[in-house]
Parts: structure tokens; C-alpha cells; sequence
């Protein structure tokens, strides 16, 4: 049998190891910081790992698992656990056992001082987790990456780190109602952090064309430096960060091929009636006649579109970016009101979408 090396972490490595999560679970949630200390070292069975949790902050929702076993030994710092209902304040030295299966449990910092602790467990490949608060049950399992939780339903990756290069902020060079209303909901169902720049459009967009030579919207700045335009590429490229989002159907969907046709059908055919039809001086000496005629087309491609459209998305029950589209352009001319009387499939997507509670701060900075 050949033996496995053994590995050494030093102080410094378990420093340099240590990362920044959120668990989304968490009501109120605020990152924590913590060294898989185990994982890195290479053991499989067996979970240990150094938190630490800054002032006001807190690891875990309230949760218990089934069959893990859990414990917490205290290294510095106060603060505060709550173990089945009940709480008490702990400190360095103290250390609390979870039998599976376990009580429901959460530690907190309520004080001035970082709370620094170790905590680990079994590490089984399956293990079923509960949230009394939440009234939520999920299967965890492993998947070489990342903790997935599958309740009854889609699976979903609570947990995040916060120091990869898809965590860093995004800048999003932005008017009120343009076209970088579709990037930044985008970003938003992504839950890609961004910052909002405002650009005048209106002035000459000197600072536009000094990252965008064409001038127009949606142009992003990403965190290494790159620039994208285009906003089909923007939602495929987070797609692709965040393939949980539900941005894009994944490659192996049967309603992959629709998303793609109508993505470029919306910013192909739909979207040039508006950059030609809003400003059309910038392109012809008597713009009326290229307003009116743009508009004219944009009607018929609706048309076209409201025919394809399923309930209570686009894509029938497969939500997509293609939503986002829909809510954002029937803001544009010729407006919800038209809409609603001679598109109602289209409508009633454009207003389950305004619902969307993660997009609803993109719609307020945009709309009225």
C-alpha cells in the first residue's frame, strides 16, 4: 500500500489560507473569515477549520445536522452561542460538542474584539442539515468545489468566497433608463457586486468614449481592467460566472438554442430601432422620418416576439436574462401601456419580473 505524505501547516500558511465567506442563509448575514485547515492539509474524513468572526458578526445561520458531528473550541475573543434555544457567552479554553444528530446551534460576536475559534467535525460525503428559522431542510454533499445544498427543489450554493476575482466589483458606466439598466440587472441576478457610474449622455460623453470609442451603453469595467460592451456578451459572460443565477439555460438544456436565437433577436433586431430611432440626427440630416420608421419596426418585432413568448417567462417556465430584457425595453417606446393592450404575454413577463426582489434596486435607480 503506498502511504500519503503528511502535511504541515505552519502559523503562516493557516494565515494565508484564511478567506472570506458569507452564508446567505443567514438572516442579516455579514462575511466571517476561516481556514479550512483540514481541506488543506488533504484530509477527507475529517473537517477542522479556524474561524473568525469580527465584531457584530456571526458564522452560521441557526442550523443541526443529522449525522455530523460538530465541535468548538475557543481561542480567543468572547462570544456568544445559542444551543438549542438557550444562550450563553463563551470564551478562550471553552469548548462545545454537537452529537449527531444535533441540536440546532449558532455563534455570534456581539462584543469589540474579533472571536477566533477552531471548529471541524465529521466530514461525511452526504449529510442532511436543518434551519429551525428558516423551517428549511437540505441534503449537503460535496462536489469537489463547493458545498452544495439540494432542498426539494434546485440545488443552491449558499456559501461564497469573497476574495475571487468574480467577488471583486465590477464598474458599471451608467444614465438613468439607458441600455445599462440590462448590465446592471444582470449583475444584480447575478449577485455580482457593482459600482454605478453615471455618465452624461447628454454632454458630449467624453468620459464614455475614453473607455467605449463608440460612445454607447452598456459599457463595463471589469476588475482586472477589461471593458465589455455589447449586452448579450455582459449576460453570457456572467452566466458563465454564476451558472446558478439562472441567466442562461445551460448548454445542455433543450431551451438553450430559443435563448440564444432571441437574446440576438432582442439586441440584433429590437435594440438598433432605438439606437437609431432615439437619436436620429446623430445618423441622417432629417431625423423624423428614421423616428417614425423605427418605431414602426419595433412594433412589428414585438409583434413577432409577444407570438414566441411563453408563461410566466419567456421561455415558459425556464426563467432567463431574456426576462430581464423584456421588463427593461417595454419601459422604452412605445411603453407598458401599449403592452399591456397589444402584447399581454409580453406584459405580464415584464411585470412578474419587476417582482423579482433581487432586481428591485436596478428598477428604482432606472425608472420611475
Amino acid at each position: 500500500m503506498k502511504r500519503r505524505p503528511a502535511v504541515v501547516l505552519r502559523p503562516a500558511d493557516v494565515v494565508r489560507n484564511e478567506h472570506p465567506y458569507l452564508q446567505r442563509l443567514h438572516p442579516g448575514a455579514s462575511p466571517f473569515r476561516a481556514s479550512r485547515m483540514a481541506r488543506d492539509a488533504g484530509l477527507e474524513h475529517l473537517g477542522v477549520s479556524r474561524g473568525r468572526i469580527p465584531p457584530g458578526g456571526a458564522s452560521f445561520a441557526y442550523h443541526a445536522h443529522l449525522l455530523d458531528e460538530e465541535w468548538i473550541y475557543v481561542l480567543e475573543g468572547r462570544g456568544v452561542a445559542r444551543v438549542d434555544g438557550e444562550s450563553f457567552e463563551v470564551g478562550p479554553g471553552d469548548f462545545i460538542g454537537f452529537p449527531a444528530p444535533q441540536v440546532a446551534h449558532q455563534l455570534t460576536n456581539p462584543f469589540d474584539a474579533d472571536l477566533v475559534y477552531l471548529f471541524g467535525g465529521d466530514d461525511h460525503p452526504i449529510d442532511i442539515l436543518d434551519y429551525p428559522d428558516l423551517d428549511r431542510r437540505y441534503v449537503l454533499e460535496w462536489d469537489g468545489r463547493r458545498t452544495v445544498f439540494r432542498p426539494l427543489g434546485p440545488a443552491e450554493y449558499p456559501f461564497e468566497r469573497l476574495d475571487l476575482p468574480t467577488a471583486s466589483r465590477w464598474r458599471v458606466l451608467a444614465q438613468r433608463g439607458w441600455g445599462s439598466v440590462i448590465a446592471e440587472a444582470a449583475l444584480a441576478a447575478a449577485g455580482v457586486p457593482y459600482d454605478r457610474e453615471e455618465v452624461d449622455m447628454d454632454g458630449g460623453r467624453e468620459a464614455l468614449r475614453a473607455v467605449n470609442p463608440l460612445g454607447q451603453l452598456p459599457t463595463v469595467v471589469l476588475p482586472d481592467g477589461n471593458v465589455m460592451t455589447e449586452s448579450a456578451a455582459i449576460v453570457i459572460r456572467l452566466a458563465e460566472l454564476a451558472p446558478d443565477a439562472g441567466l442562461a439555460p445551460p448548454p445542455s438544456s433543450p431551451d438553450r438554442a430559443r435563448f440564444l436565437r432571441w437574446l440576438t433577436f432582442l439586441v440584433a433586431a429590437v435594440y438598433p430601432t432605438f439606437t437609431y430611432g432615439d437619436e436620429p440626427t446623430r445618423w441622417v440630416t432629417a431625423g423624423e422620418e428614421l423616428r417614425r420608421s423605427t418605431n414602426e419596426h419595433r412594433v412589428a418585432l414585438w409583434r413577432q416576439l409577444e407570438a414566441e413568448a411563453g408563461a410566466p417567462w419567456f421561455l415558459g417556465s425556464t426563467y432567463s436574462a431574456l426576462d430581464i430584457y423584456v421588463c427593461a425595453m417595454t419601459r422604452w417606446r412605445p411603453g407598458r401601456a401599449w403592452f399591456a393592450e397589444h402584447a399581454p404575454r409580453l406584459h405580464a413577463i415584464a411585470i412578474a419580473c419587476d417582482r423579482r426582489p433581487e432586481l428591485a434596486a436596478v428598477w428604482k435607480a432606472n425608472f420611475d
